[in-house]
């Protein structure tokens, strides 16, 4: 019997092990990229090919709500080529709850 309870809490230690793996090798590709809006309360998701840091491209999608907030800019390297994810708000952020 405790053989038993060994092996059935050895799988399930591998299951959540394989999980944890999984999660640190996946890929960023698969999430969604948007728009800042209201109803995400002003924050964006950008890919970008040609730009390490397109500020440009951010300042234009954030211009409708009175600019960027520089220090929200989170953008990290996507695998081996030249693909950068932004992550980004806009200066309205803080004011939607």
């Amino acid at each position: 019997m405790i053989k038993k309870k060994g092996n059935t809490l050895m799988k399930k230690f591998f299951l959540i092990f394989c999980i944890m793996l999984n999660q640190s090798f996946a890929d960023t590709r698969d999430v969604d990229f948007y728009e800042p809006n209201l109803s995400n309360k002003y924050q964006g998701r950008l890919l970008s090919t040609t730009e390490f840091y397109p500020i440009e491209t951010m300042k234009k999608l954030c211009k409708p709500f009175t600019g960027i907030d520089t220090a929200q800019i989170r953008c990290r390297k996507q695998g081996k080529e030249n693909t950068v994810i932004c992550d980004y708000k806009c200066s309205l952020h803080w004011m939607v709850n």
